[in-house]
């Protein structure tokens, strides 16, 4: 299994894109230093994702960048993607690591402590916890979980965890320091009119001392 040396993930969301396609704003962000792509556009039939994830992975595997894809497994084997994403409640780890073997990442999306717990548990490479503090893209998830419950979700962890939820780069020190690995991120690059600058401002503060 390769190793998680990514602490910066761009969820995508194309919808947040405003003036230009997402292919182009992941060429951006990619070209700005963002280590790893997590595609996430559930509501796209089959075909349309399909041609969108050969489109953007054209662009990862130029640099390197691990591009992962929600839930699709696949779609993660037709491409040859990095790996795939999961919801708390989809596809069981265990059967996504049999189908795509120790090369792909497996990821997973919790909201609890308790869910990081049964991910590490069920055998994945990493999750994503969220969300951390408000943001509207996540309230269906209910509310955020506030910095101590963060903490208490890491703590419970011996895999990567990755904040995501109303993550700025000023909160970037506040969730490393409550025991993030790295952060997820949608609004906080593709929201901003230059993208490629806002990588950069998140990658610094990820790499910055605390």
């Amino acid at each position: 299994m390769p190793p998680i040396d990514f602490r910066l993930i761009l969820v995508t969301d194309r919808s947040q894109v405003s003036d230009q396609s997402l292919p182009v704003a992941v060429q951006q962000a990619v070209q700005a230093g963002l280590p790893a792509v997590q595609l996430r556009e559930r509501d796209l039939p089959t075909r349309d994702l399909l041609e969108l994830a050969r489109r953007i992975h054209d662009i990862t595997k130029l640099q390197g960048v691990p591009l992962l894809i929600n839930d699709r497994v696949d779609l993660v084997l037709a491409l040859d993607l990095d790996g795939v994403h999961l919801r708390a409640n989809s596809l069981p780890v265990s059967v996504a690591r049999r189908i795509l073997g120790e090369r792909c990442f497996v990821g997973v999306s919790t909201h609890s402590p308790d869910e990081v717990r049964r991910a590490n548990d069920d055998g994945a490479d990493y999750v994503i916890v969220g969300p951390v503090f408000d943001t509207p893209s996540k309230r269906a998830y209910g509310e955020p979980l506030g910095l101590e419950r963060f903490a208490e979700a890491c703590c419970g962890s011996s895999i990567p965890v990755f904040a995501i939820g109303g993550i700025t780069r000023e909160r970037i020190s506040e969730v490393r320091r409550a025991g993030a690995y790295g952060v997820a991120m949608i609004g906080g690059i593709l929201g901003r009119r230059d993208i490629g600058m806002a990588t950069e401002e998140m990658c610094v503060a990820l790499q910055s001392p605390l």
